[in-house]
């Protein structure tokens, strides 16, 4: 739903009652590594209305991309997608006060990838597949979760214990383990951790920057006789894009902006005539 704006009424109209999609993600310095981009691309076919992708550390910039959307009236009906794998602070705070400073306050936000409602099931599943595939036993099997973490960590956070938990919850029969990028527990130090036989990483990672293709490897040191297996990062799963967009129609359902009713029924009015 748009609100009609003064000298934009034609940009308005040709929008209406659509709902701008928003990819928002760290960023990356990478030349090739655009995993927000990538999804934004994937979820477009699919989507009733724009799809935008912007990132809070390199270009293209949120505030930038927020901008030329509300020029363009595509920010009165906005969902944001944070491509994001905690709920930490760039998610919590700053893309709040982001999305302030550019009144649009109304915006509805998912929540952060691994928040989202179907998130478990679709990692279970994957984990089943992949195990049957190879012929390998949960309770054989030890899961690390690697997240990207912070250097002041000195032990798993909350989120991250709750969301092995969850994970535990769906396969019982799992070891689940966490091993992060930056902080402890750290995953330089993953065959002390390891308590089965077979070992599966699974990075919390958007995928394309230098953790993905460097850190990771680097810091796993994998012999050629060691039973493991690198699942690829979250954020390039194909799974993915029908888990946002399951999870985007549901809220955009039940979510309805109502700031002021007799704009709403002005609206309402422009969008029969037009239609």
């Amino acid at each position: 739903m748009l609100f009609y704006l003064a000298g934009s009424d034609r940009l308005s109209m040709s929008y209406c009652g659509k709902t701008t999609l928003l990819i928002v993600a760290h960023g990356t310095s990478v030349e090739d590594g655009d995993p927000a981009g990538m999804l934004a691309r994937q979820l477009r076919p699919d989507w009733n209305g724009h799809v935008a992708h912007a990132y809070m550390r390199s270009d293209p910039d949120l505030r930038l991309v927020l901008a030329k959307l509300k020029q363009g009236g595509q920010t009165d009906r906005l969902l944001v997608m944070p491509l994001f794998f905690s709920a930490g602070y760039l998610v919590t705070k700053e893309l709040p006060a982001i999305l302030k400073e550019a009144q649009l306050r109304h915006a509805m936000v998912l929540p952060a990838v691994t928040g989202l409602h179907g998130f478990v099931p679709m990692v279970a599943n994957c984990l089943d597949a992949e195990l049957a595939a190879r012929h390998w036993l949960a309770d054989e099997t030890t899961l690390f979760l690697v997240p990207h973490g912070l250097k002041s960590q000195s032990e798993p956070s909350d989120e991250q214990i709750w969301l092995a938990q969850r994970i535990r919850n769906v396969v019982p029969e799992l070891s689940v383990k966490i091993a992060n990028v930056e902080g402890q527990p750290s995953l330089a130090d993953w065959r002390s951790m390891a308590d089965r036989p077979r070992n599966v990483f699974l990075p919390l990672l958007a995928g394309g920057g230098i953790h993905a293709r460097k850190d990771v490897p680097e810091m796993m040191a994998l012999a050629r006789s060691d039973p493991a297996l690198v699942l690829p990062p979250i954020g390039v799963w194909n799974a993915l894009p029908s888990l946002i967009l399951d999870q985007a129609f549901k809220r955009t359902r039940s979510s309805v902006v109502l700031s002021n009713f007799a704009v709403v029924d002005n609206l309402a009015q422009q969008c029969v005539s037009a239609g």
